[in-house]
């Protein structure tokens, strides 16, 4: 594993590079991107699972975080989703650069997933395959599920705003971000897009997919019941998605 810094002076990303057991002579290789807050905290032992997986399968991977978010630079009142899908393109040509791979797999999850779609089509000289896993398809509804005190499936009345106002700044569950940033979440709405992804494309869902989302037209779509790294601890459960795991490595082959 090697830790390392890229892209610009004024937009430094964290990385964990890994280099994947060569079968054949083309390089192989995956960049994973995560969710953000409390979501990229409690799904990072399942990603670094994930990656070690993907390597022992023959593909180097590269997992990096946002500008804002965890190792790399800026705070969280600068990150801005529209910034962090150019951190996924520059991630793409680091790990193209690292790994020598000609295209590389993007495989995201929950927000991660969500901003590699929107990205993908920019990129589809770039990209190989796509891989979504639980994708957010609709930030409305996603911020209301972040409400205090509502639960999974709750369609009772609600009592709380999702996103409350510091003057120059919002705040999402404890977390301050910028107005900018929870704007981004809110417009997330796949299910009014047209386009499709550029590249094949596999989406896993751990519910019932939603019906009449346009963008996942063509895609390969998966329902996998496990447990959601996300929202449940794994050093708390001592369980991993394991089935999630099985499906991703066995399309890729």
């Amino acid at each position: 594993m090697l830790p390392l810094f890229f892209g610009s002076a004024e937009r430094r990303l964290f990385g964990l590079y890994e280099s994947g057991q060569r079968r054949g002579d083309v390089a192989r290789a995956v960049l994973l991107c995560n969710s953000w807050g409390t979501e990229y905290l409690n799904a990072h032992h399942s990603l670094r699972v994930l990656a070690q997986q993907l390597c022992a399968a023959g593909f180097d991977t590269l997992r990096f975080d946002y500008f804002g978010e965890g190792d790399s630079g800026g705070e969280t009142t600068e990150a801005d989703l529209e910034g962090w899908k150019q951190d996924i393109a520059t991630a793409v040509a680091e790990l193209k650069a690292m790994s020598t791979a000609p295209r590389v797999v993007l495989l995201g999850l929950r927000l991660g997933a969500s901003l590699a779609a929107e990205v993908a089509p920019n990129l589809a000289r770039d990209i190989d395959r796509l891989i979504l896993w639980d994708p957010i398809v609709n930030g409305a509804n996603y911020l209301t599920e972040l409400e205090p005190g509502a639960t999974h499936g709750d369609k009772g009345p609600r009592f709380f705003a999702p996103i409350h106002s510091h003057g120059a700044t919002a705040e999402i569950r404890g977390r301050v971000v910028s107005h900018a940033f929870a704007a981004g979440l809110r417009a997330i709405d796949f299910c009014s897009e047209k386009a499709t992804a550029p590249c094949a494309t596999l989406t896993i869902f751990s519910q019932r997919p939603p019906a009449n989302c346009a963008w996942l037209r063509g895609a390969q779509i998966v329902t996998v019941e496990t447990v959601l790294p996300w929202r449940d601890v794994e050093s708390e459960s001592g369980i991993l998605p394991i089935q999630v795991y099985d499906r991703i490595l066995g399309w890729l082959r």
